[in-house]
């Protein structure tokens, strides 16, 4: 517990996580800036969730990156399309939570046997269900090419640096990580099912207008490194969202032109990108700006039930995430502290004088 207290309050270093977060930072600012110039305001949530194909296989050479990526962009094109037809026939409430919940165990399945990371549905989800949630009175294809065109620009943003390192990778380094069991695999995805059907059940019963929020923060800490890292990162979630909207009433004060807010929503998800890898709270404070802005431009709101709502759904999804990891992980549990301890004895062996 003090390691985690100390953790929280140490401000990592930027180093070695900024040029990652400025390819995702590009990949959705040039297609926001091309629709505003384009007076096309009304499919920039479809090119935030295109252009979030960017956040996978960060760390990766890029003939993976490029493999990984195309995968995930597929799935987020497909979200993105799914959601618009499920919103266009008028599918919310009860019925929107159950295909959420079904399409959400299914993606975690797929997403595990692709070997995609960041690992899980979250941003699959997320797409779907914000696009079959934000009312949008376009054509079909008009959202699926700007889901795709953004999904291409974070293609090419994502692989561009390899003719600068062709000289010193020759090779196409396209060695995948081992696929995890298929217990384990089951095992997670049942995990999604569970939190997901739970948070958005709750939500909708709960009246409030955002009940995918609900959702998305459950889905989050399902989808961290470990069952412990899920543990904590519940807790982070929900603390930083709090910070999270504040920051976004603060913004909201100001009336942002569509150019300015284009551009702001790309400065905010750099500095959350930053952050996400070494300190998730802090990534969240500019994050849930992003979440929540991105919809202004379709249908803006009350800036105070919008915060409020982002506040009470996350609680309500990382709540029911944290106890879900907690009954379903005790043994997984148990050997992530077996091998800490391990690892802990050998770097202090390493650290002793020779005698």
């Amino acid at each position: 517990m003090k390691t985690y207290a100390r953790d929280f309050f140490r401000i990592p270093s930027p180093r070695g996580h900024r040029t990652p977060a400025l390819r995702v930072a590009a990949g959705i600012g040039i297609p926001l800036v091309a629709l505003v110039f384009m007076g096309r305001t009304d499919l920039t949530v479809f090119a935030v969730f295109g252009a979030l194909t960017g956040v996978f296989g960060r760390v990766e050479p890029h003939w993976l990156r490029l493999k990984h990526q195309t995968f995930a962009g597929i799935l987020m094109s497909l979200s993105i399309v799914g959601g618009v037809i499920c919103g266009g026939l008028g599918t919310n409430g009860w019925a929107l939570v159950g295909i959420g919940t079904l399409i959400a165990g299914v993606l975690s399945i797929v997403a595990d046997v692709l070997r995609l990371r960041p690992a899980g549905p979250l941003f699959y989800i997320f797409a779907f269900m914000a696009t079959a949630s934000v009312p949008f009175d376009g054509r079909l294809w008009d959202a699926a090419l700007t889901g795709v065109a953004s999904v291409g620009v974070a293609l090419i943003l994502g692989f561009v640096g390899r003719l600068w390192a062709r000289r010193t990778e020759p090779d196409r380094q396209l060695t995948e990580s081992p696929l995890p069991h298929w217990s384990r695999i089951f095992a997670q995805s049942g995990r999604y099912v569970v939190a997901l059907g739970l948070a958005g059940s709750i939500g909708v019963a709960s009246g409030l207008g955002h009940h995918y929020w609900a959702m998305v923060a459950a889905a989050a800490p399902i989808s961290a490194i470990g069952a412990s890292g899920g543990l904590v990162r519940a807790v982070y979630r929900i603390i930083g969202t709090y910070a999270g909207v504040l920051l976004t009433a603060a913004l909201f004060t100001f009336q942002w032109p569509p150019l300015g807010l284009a551009f702001l929503i790309a400065a905010l998800q750099f500095a959350g990108e930053v952050f996400v890898i070494s300190h998730y709270s802090i990534a969240l404070v500019f994050m849930t700006p992003v979440a929540l802005m991105m919809t202004e431009f379709l249908a803006p709101g009350p800036t105070g039930i919008l915060i409020a709502d982002r506040a009470l759904e996350t609680t309500i999804g990382a709540v029911i995430a944290f106890f879900v990891i907690l009954l379903t992980t005790r043994k997984q549990r148990a050997r992530e502290r077996e091998m800490a301890l391990v690892q802990a004895n050998c770097a202090c062996k390493r650290t002793e004088p020779a005698g």
